[in-house]
């Protein structure tokens, strides 16, 4: 693909110049996305339910009851030290 991107083809439109321009840009970032499997996409879905539950639980009195319902409703609760 991306000998196809340094070949330069002549003749394309500036939006097709740009994307190839974009293309050639992020070639590292891409190259390692074709050649590693991890993703940050849990990480993203675990953000995405502590801003959920910050904003259905709006008003929770102290941080440790926030802290504990996160961690519940994550599956990540371990025994809590008081």
């Amino acid at each position: 693909m991306f000998n196809l991107v340094h070949s330069n083809p002549k003749g394309l439109s500036l939006q097709m110049k740009k994307a190839l321009d974009t293309l050639t840009k992020h070639e590292t970032s891409i190259r390692n996305s074709m050649r590693y499997q991890t993703t940050n996409g849990p990480l993203e879905g675990t953000n995405n339910l502590i801003k959920v539950i910050k904003r259905v639980a709006f008003g929770y009195r102290d941080f440790n009851n926030f802290r504990s319902r996160i961690l519940l409703t994550t599956n990540t609760m371990v025994r809590l030290v008081q």
